[in-house]
């Protein structure tokens, strides 16, 4: 689980630094497989904690509930509030900025130095200098969804190894 921890951290950092790049430099767009290479990590990282979580949950109570009250009890009994709540502003930074980056229009190039946006329903031609921070953008929402999976990830990972800990300081020794 330390290596799971360890990627969504990386994952974090990565999401967070192709952010900056997009939005500082001008709005220019990334490279399309730099972009995808921030989903080949997250949806991994992400289900790890989630299948040992659910490991755990039945191991301690024997079943597994629909609800999430047992994830939150792991949680909080595991984490500060300080953590917790830092990790939530981190998470809820992430999707804002992907919430705030879909308004944007559809942006396709044609060939030839020609450039195009889908404004209203209708395909207009526009220059490459509004076409690039137009790109970059839409490219934003991707970045954003992968980065606050990791923040996910990286709490539910760090909960489950805190938990091991604890049962490992309270197993007796042979």
């Amino acid at each position: 689980m330390r290596w799971a921890r360890r990627i969504a951290l990386a994952e974090i950092v990565w999401c967070a630094g192709l952010l900056a790049a997009s939005t500082l430099v001008g709005g220019i767009p990334l490279p399309t497989p730099i972009v995808m290479s921030a989903f080949l990590l997250a949806l991994p990282i992400l289900g790890v904690p989630v299948i040992a979580a659910e490991r755990l949950q039945i191991r301690e109570t024997g079943r597994v509930s629909a609800g999430g009250y047992w994830l939150w009890r792991l949680l909080r009994e595991t984490m500060s509030g300080r953590l917790l709540i830092a990790s939530w502003l981190l998470f809820v930074g992430f999707w804002v900025v992907g919430a705030l980056s879909m308004g944007s229009p559809s942006v396709q190039e044609w060939g030839a130095g020609t450039y195009a946006a889908q404004i209203h329903g209708q395909w207009t031609v526009i220059s490459k200098a509004r076409y690039l921070p137009l790109k970059a953008q839409g490219q934003r929402v991707f970045l954003s969804v992968p980065g606050g999976l990791c923040v996910a990830a990286a709490v539910l990972s760090t909960a489950l190894l805190r938990r091991e800990e604890r049962r490992e300081a309270v197993r007796p020794k042979s």
